[in-house]
């Protein structure tokens, strides 16, 4: 039976406290318990190595545990604040972006057909304020691709939620007129 440190240390958890749980049981039972289970010979000559599977996978346990909570605790830090500057964000947009998103919200479902190729688009794509729709889509002119984007729901959320806000898109939408070109 070959053994390789790489593929144990990177044991799944649950089955890294299953071997901590049994290696303890062995380790830590009474006398009496270890006769009924008929591993008093086993314990006796196995103690050592049972002894250290049992430090390595309580270690293990015990980091990966550290681990998930920090991480847990640093994603919910994240989206903490990423709802708390939404306000934010969403004013430092240009009037172009802006209209894009009002453009966006009064659509029933949210989603239009925008240009792949726009800059301020893809500059709200990467801030996660508009998605693609869809991954492939079938386009006519690959000089002015056009692809369903859809508003994120946490734009249209803020912009229910704070009517001054709402109002400045709309404002921004209002008075941009390279929209025209959107409904070519």
């Amino acid at each position: 039976m070959k053994f390789d440190i790489k593929e144990i240390l990177t044991l799944p958890t649950s089955v890294m406290a299953a071997i901590a749980l049994a290696c303890g049981i062995l380790l830590f039972s009474p006398i009496s318990i270890i006769e009924k289970l008929f591993m008093i010979d086993f314990r006796e000559q196995n103690g050592f190595v049972i002894g250290i599977v049992f430090i390595v996978s309580i270690s293990i346990l015990i980091v990966n545990l550290i681990y998930s909570i920090s991480k847990s605790i640093q994603n919910a830090r994240v989206r903490k604040t990423f709802y708390a500057t939404a306000e934010a964000r969403l004013n430092s947009l240009t009037n172009y972006q802006k209209a894009i998103i009002y453009l966006l919200y009064i659509q029933h479902n949210r989603t239009f057909d925008l240009p792949i190729h726009d800059g301020a688009i893809k500059e709200l794509e990467s801030h996660l304020m508009v998605g693609k729709a869809t991954n492939q889509y079938m386009v006519s002119n690959l000089n002015n691709a056009r692809f369903p984007y859809l508003l994120q729901p946490w734009v249209a959320k803020e912009l229910d939620e704070k009517p001054g806000l709402l109002s400045d898109f709309k404002y921004a939408f209002n008075n941009i007129s390279s929209l025209d070109s959107f409904n070519n």
